[in-house]
Protein backbone atom coordinates (compact mmCIF):
# COMPACT_ATOMS: atom_id res chain seq x y z
CA UNK A 1 0.00 0.00 0.00
CA UNK A 2 2.55 2.75 0.87
CA UNK A 3 4.51 1.81 -2.57
CA UNK A 4 1.27 3.46 -4.36
CA UNK A 5 1.75 6.78 -5.41
CA UNK A 6 -1.68 7.97 -4.24
CA UNK A 7 -0.07 7.30 -0.35
CA UNK A 8 2.98 9.43 -1.43
CA UNK A 9 2.08 12.29 0.61
CA UNK A 10 0.74 9.71 3.96
CA UNK A 11 4.33 7.90 3.47
CA UNK A 12 5.97 10.85 3.94
CA UNK A 13 3.74 12.21 6.77
CA UNK A 14 4.12 8.55 7.98
CA UNK A 15 7.83 8.54 8.14
CA UNK A 16 8.32 12.56 9.26
CA UNK A 17 6.32 11.17 12.81
CA UNK A 18 8.34 7.86 12.53
CA UNK A 19 11.21 10.75 13.03
CA UNK A 20 9.41 12.73 15.33
CA UNK A 21 9.09 9.83 17.62
CA UNK A 22 12.74 8.82 17.18
CA UNK A 23 13.42 11.92 18.99
CA UNK A 24 11.18 11.78 21.87
CA UNK A 25 12.48 8.10 22.32
CA UNK A 26 16.36 9.50 22.29
CA UNK A 27 15.08 12.61 24.58
CA UNK A 28 13.48 9.76 27.10
CA UNK A 29 16.52 7.91 27.21
CA UNK A 30 19.01 10.80 27.91
CA UNK A 31 16.39 12.39 30.58
CA UNK A 32 14.50 9.52 31.84
CA UNK A 33 10.98 9.16 32.65
CA UNK A 34 10.51 11.96 35.22
CA UNK A 35 13.66 13.99 33.76
CA UNK A 36 11.82 14.50 30.80
CA UNK A 37 9.06 15.29 32.10
CA UNK A 38 10.18 18.26 34.61
CA UNK A 39 12.11 19.46 31.91
CA UNK A 40 8.93 20.50 29.46
CA UNK A 41 6.78 21.65 32.62
CA UNK A 42 9.36 23.47 34.37
CA UNK A 43 10.34 25.72 31.26
CA UNK A 44 7.24 27.65 30.80
CA UNK A 45 5.69 31.30 30.19
CA UNK A 46 2.49 32.62 30.67
CA UNK A 47 1.89 33.29 27.28
CA UNK A 48 2.82 29.67 26.51
CA UNK A 49 0.43 28.62 29.33
CA UNK A 50 -2.58 30.10 27.29
CA UNK A 51 -1.58 28.57 23.89
CA UNK A 52 -1.20 25.08 25.02
CA UNK A 53 -4.33 25.16 26.89
CA UNK A 54 -6.23 25.50 23.62
CA UNK A 55 -4.07 23.31 21.43
CA UNK A 56 -4.29 20.74 24.00
CA UNK A 57 -8.24 20.72 22.24
CA UNK A 58 -6.86 19.67 18.64
CA UNK A 59 -6.06 15.60 20.75
CA UNK A 60 -9.81 15.66 22.02
CA UNK A 61 -12.43 13.46 20.89
CA UNK A 62 -14.81 16.46 19.61
CA UNK A 63 -12.00 16.90 16.58
CA UNK A 64 -13.46 13.90 14.93
CA UNK A 65 -16.20 15.86 14.17
CA UNK A 66 -15.21 18.32 11.32
CA UNK A 67 -13.47 15.36 9.53
CA UNK A 68 -16.54 12.99 10.04
CA UNK A 69 -18.59 16.42 8.48
CA UNK A 70 -16.33 16.95 5.78
CA UNK A 71 -16.59 13.16 4.43
CA UNK A 72 -20.12 12.75 4.57
CA UNK A 73 -20.82 15.37 2.87
CA UNK A 74 -17.78 15.90 0.00
CA UNK A 75 -16.23 12.08 0.40
CA UNK A 76 -18.28 9.86 1.45
CA UNK A 77 -16.37 6.99 0.80
CA UNK A 78 -13.84 8.11 3.48
CA UNK A 79 -16.18 7.41 6.06
CA UNK A 80 -14.76 3.78 6.22
CA UNK A 81 -11.18 4.50 7.44
CA UNK A 82 -12.74 7.76 9.27
CA UNK A 83 -14.64 5.35 11.57
CA UNK A 84 -12.01 2.39 11.31
CA UNK A 85 -9.67 4.98 12.59
CA UNK A 86 -11.93 6.15 15.30
CA UNK A 87 -12.35 2.58 16.58
CA UNK A 88 -9.07 0.82 16.16
CA UNK A 89 -7.60 4.11 18.13
CA UNK A 90 -10.11 4.23 21.12
CA UNK A 91 -9.63 0.33 21.27
CA UNK A 92 -6.09 0.03 21.51
CA UNK A 93 -5.64 3.44 23.68
CA UNK A 94 -8.86 2.27 26.29
CA UNK A 95 -7.88 -1.24 26.20
CA UNK A 96 -3.79 0.09 27.13
CA UNK A 97 -5.00 2.43 29.58
CA UNK A 98 -7.68 1.02 31.53
CA UNK A 99 -7.00 -2.50 31.73
CA UNK A 100 -3.06 -3.27 31.12
CA UNK A 101 -1.73 0.17 32.72
CA UNK A 102 -4.87 0.82 34.68
CA UNK A 103 -2.51 1.49 37.84
CA UNK A 104 -0.57 4.00 35.99
CA UNK A 105 -0.33 7.67 37.92
CA UNK A 106 -0.71 10.91 36.10
CA UNK A 107 2.66 13.33 37.31
CA UNK A 108 0.49 15.25 39.89
CA UNK A 109 0.40 12.05 42.19
CA UNK A 110 3.72 10.31 40.75
CA UNK A 111 5.56 12.54 41.68
CA UNK A 112 3.70 14.97 44.17
CA UNK A 113 2.33 19.02 43.43
CA UNK A 114 5.24 20.36 45.49
CA UNK A 115 7.49 19.22 42.32
CA UNK A 116 5.48 19.72 39.56
CA UNK A 117 4.23 23.21 37.91
CA UNK A 118 0.19 23.30 37.57
CA UNK A 119 -1.53 26.32 36.07
CA UNK A 120 -4.27 27.57 38.46
CA UNK A 121 -7.91 26.96 37.79
CA UNK A 122 -6.72 24.08 35.05
CA UNK A 123 -8.15 20.59 35.99
CA UNK A 124 -5.34 18.10 36.28
CA UNK A 125 -5.96 14.26 35.96
CA UNK A 126 -4.67 12.04 38.68
CA UNK A 127 -4.87 8.13 36.89
CA UNK A 128 -4.89 5.80 33.83
CA UNK A 129 -1.73 7.98 32.50
CA UNK A 130 -0.51 5.55 30.03
CA UNK A 131 -0.91 6.14 27.12
CA UNK A 132 -2.12 9.71 26.00
CA UNK A 133 -5.14 9.55 24.49
CA UNK A 134 -5.10 13.23 22.86
CA UNK A 135 -1.63 12.41 21.32
CA UNK A 136 -2.99 8.96 19.83
CA UNK A 137 -5.92 11.47 18.59
CA UNK A 138 -3.91 13.82 17.12
CA UNK A 139 -1.15 11.54 15.34
CA UNK A 140 -4.48 9.48 13.52
CA UNK A 141 -6.19 12.32 12.58
CA UNK A 142 -3.08 14.28 11.37
CA UNK A 143 -1.90 11.01 9.03
CA UNK A 144 -5.38 11.00 7.63
CA UNK A 145 -5.52 14.23 7.13
CA UNK A 146 -2.28 14.45 5.36
CA UNK A 147 -3.47 11.50 2.67
CA UNK A 148 -6.76 13.17 2.33
CA UNK A 149 -5.57 16.71 1.86
CA UNK A 150 -2.12 15.65 0.37
CA UNK A 151 0.39 18.66 -0.44
CA UNK A 152 3.99 18.33 0.46
CA UNK A 153 3.37 21.37 3.43
CA UNK A 154 0.55 19.63 4.76
CA UNK A 155 2.99 16.16 5.13
CA UNK A 156 4.75 18.39 7.78
CA UNK A 157 2.02 20.69 9.32
CA UNK A 158 -0.26 18.16 10.35
CA UNK A 159 2.12 15.97 12.37
CA UNK A 160 3.90 19.03 13.80
CA UNK A 161 0.35 20.04 15.18
CA UNK A 162 -0.32 17.01 16.65
CA UNK A 163 3.23 16.28 18.10
CA UNK A 164 2.46 19.67 19.70
CA UNK A 165 -0.39 18.17 20.92
CA UNK A 166 1.51 15.85 22.86
CA UNK A 167 3.92 18.74 23.88
CA UNK A 168 1.18 20.51 25.66
CA UNK A 169 0.31 17.70 27.53
CA UNK A 170 3.11 17.00 29.12
CA UNK A 171 3.55 21.16 29.70
CA UNK A 172 -0.33 21.27 30.93
CA UNK A 173 1.26 18.57 33.64
CA UNK A 174 -1.24 16.00 32.11
CA UNK A 175 1.46 12.93 31.24
CA UNK A 176 4.61 11.76 31.03
CA UNK A 177 6.73 12.14 27.95
CA UNK A 178 6.49 7.94 28.05
CA UNK A 179 2.59 8.57 27.86
CA UNK A 180 2.75 10.41 24.41
CA UNK A 181 5.73 8.45 23.28
CA UNK A 182 3.27 5.78 23.43
CA UNK A 183 0.08 7.92 21.99
CA UNK A 184 2.49 8.59 18.97
CA UNK A 185 3.30 4.94 18.12
CA UNK A 186 -0.73 4.27 18.46
CA UNK A 187 -1.47 6.88 16.38
CA UNK A 188 0.59 6.21 13.63
CA UNK A 189 -0.38 2.35 13.60
CA UNK A 190 -4.03 3.40 13.77
CA UNK A 191 -3.73 5.20 11.15
CA UNK A 192 -2.08 2.91 8.98
CA UNK A 193 -4.77 0.08 10.01
CA UNK A 194 -7.56 2.21 8.67
CA UNK A 195 -5.95 3.01 5.21
CA UNK A 196 -5.89 -0.99 4.98
CA UNK A 197 -9.19 -1.37 6.07
CA UNK A 198 -9.99 1.18 3.30
CA UNK A 199 -7.97 -0.54 0.40
CA UNK A 200 -9.58 -3.57 1.58
CA UNK A 201 -13.71 -2.16 1.29
CA UNK A 202 -12.22 -0.38 -2.66
CA UNK A 203 -11.03 -3.63 -3.34
CA UNK A 204 -14.17 -5.72 -2.51
CA UNK A 205 -15.87 -2.95 -3.91
CA UNK A 206 -14.29 -3.03 -7.49
CA UNK A 207 -14.72 -6.94 -7.50
CA UNK A 208 -18.72 -6.66 -7.23
CA UNK A 209 -18.82 -3.73 -9.87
Amino acid sequence: MLLSPNYRHYRNAMLFSIVLTLVVAVFLLLQGKEGSFLVINKHNHPAFDHVFEYWTYLGDGIIWVPLFIYAIFFKREFLIPVLASLLICTIITQFLKRVVFADELRPILALGKEKIRVIEGLKIHTRNSFPSGHTSTAFTLALLMAFLVRGNFWVFFFPLVAFFVGYSRVYLAQHFVTDVFAGMIIGIISSYLSLMVYEAYKKRRAEKA
